[in-house]
């Protein structure tokens, strides 16, 4: 009897933790807030202003600086 309800409680994580990494594909959100689309036309200003998803209002200022800093020492 134990053996039976340590198998059927095995299985159940087993199968919860596989479900819970179902439907994970990587992707951000919205596509501006991909690093290789921040410099984009529709990621910036005139034209991202009319859908709201414009880099500067996705990504939060340490990020950008952080990249900038980086970029700069190149």
């Amino acid at each position: 009897m134990r053996l039976k309800k340590f198998t059927a409680s095995l299985l159940i994580v087993a199968s919860l933790s596989l479900l819970t990494s179902c439907g994970y594909q990587g992707w951000m959100r919205y596509p501006c807030q991909e690093f290789k689309n921040w410099e984009n036309p529709e990621c910036n200003p005139p034209q991202c202003l009319a859908v709201g998803q414009c880099t500067k209002d996705l990504i939060p200022e340490s990020v950008e600086e952080s990249n900038d800093k980086t970029t700069t020492k190149r």
